[in-house]
């Protein structure tokens, strides 16, 4: 792509502004982005955009610029998110959007895309489709999801983030109940069985939702490779507070630990090719230019899947893909600013290529 500007796209109201950003209006990154496409060369600064703005305007009211939308995907007072979606469309068609595309929000950005790749070397046996009329209905629809007999499983919706609306669900003694716990609250309480799906059900937009077995090695943490396309630009080791935590994330606790990249020079090969799958068996034109593959280990591993690199005989199973608007970095630590700073110059070069 050749342009002269490139203009990063917020919304005013989005509650992802950081006060270490220019006045404290922006998301913590866009300084770090702004300045890395100053350091091509190009013209760059960030701008809100509203319903008032179309693809059609944008491209008249400022020519020889490329666009790069940093904006969560929801509903927000002055931008829906089927405009959003329409904008990025209409730049994507005039070859002017940097990214995020649409295509790879839909299809990428939901947990059915643990279904879909349940055959991959990262998949896991076990994962079931739910679809929402028969979660309605609320027959015979918990014993699918989990059996009385069965062991602990998980059931997720399909959009949402930092463990909203994704259940752990257990049996308890007397069949009657399942013990749940909520990954976004980290709460835990015993509800009848024929009770839990009108409760989850409450959390979702009318979409189908999935379960798959959980996997007690989350006690050991989750393992997320942040990636440029095909890139892995860095592994980031999250491990729970206490081996009792049900997710690695911030809002839980976790504490992030980064890899090196050249230690783990296996792990970097093998998460490269199976991303190289995924775009085959999704027939994507290209791989997100920003986008993360959470993986939680599990004890078996044969020769083709991929192993683990924190112990003997331990494999990584997919729990979930983010390319949505994920932030550069996640830690708090005094180096998270450089770290940015290092990865916008990445997704420059990659964006601009």
């Amino acid at each position: 792509m050749k342009f002269a500007h490139v203009l990063v796209l917020e919304v005013a109201s989005a509650a992802d502004k950081h006060p270490d950003s220019m006045g404290g209006k922006f998301r913590r990154d866009t300084p770090w982005l702004i300045d890395a496409f100053k350091a091509k060369g190009m013209e760059s600064a960030a701008i809100f955009i509203t319903k008032n703005d179309t693809a059609q305007s944008l491209i008249a009211r400022y020519p020889d610029t490329a666009f790069l939308g940093r904006v969560n995907p929801m509903d927000y007072p002055e931008l829906s998110l089927d405009e959003y979606v329409k904008m990025l469309d209409g730049l994507k068609e005039a070859g002017c959007l940097l990214g995020p595309d649409v295509e790879h929000m839909k299809v990428l950005g939901s947990k059915m895309i643990l279904y879909q790749l349940r055959g991959t070397t990262l998949g896991i046996d076990g994962i079931r489709l739910h679809e929402y009329k028969e979660l309605e209905k609320n027959d015979e629809a918990i014993n699918k999801i989990i059996g009385q007999d069965e062991a602990p499983r998980v059931l997720k919706m399909m959009r949402g983030s930092t463990g909203l609306g994704v259940w752990k669900l257990e049996n308890v003694s007397d069949g009657k109940e399942l013990l749940v716990t909520d990954a976004y609250t980290q709460t835990t309480e015993k509800v009848v069985r024929q009770e839990v799906i009108p409760k989850f059900l409450m959390l979702c937009s009318n979409e189908d939702a999935i379960s798959m077995p959980f996997l007690p090695l989350i006690k050991d943490g989750e393992y997320r490779f942040l990636m440029s396309q095909d890139q892995v630009l860095e592994i980031v080791h999250k491990r729970p507070i206490d081996e009792s935590a049900f997710t690695a994330t911030l809002r839980s606790g976790a504490i992030y630990k980064t890899l090196n990249l050249a230690e783990n020079a296996d792990l970097v090969n093998a998460i490269r090719a199976w991303s190289h799958i995924v775009k085959s068996e999704l027939k994507l034109d290209e791989l997100p230019y920003w986008w993360s593959v959470d993986c939680i280990e599990e004890d078996c591993c044969t020769p083709e899947q991929i192993a683990s690199t924190s112990a003997s005989g331990r494999r990584l199973v997919l729990s979930e893909i983010n390319c949505s608007c994920l932030g550069l970095v996640a830690d708090t630590s005094p180096e998270a600013q450089d770290k940015g700073r290092l990865l916008a110059g990445m997704i420059a070069n990659t964006v601009l290529s």
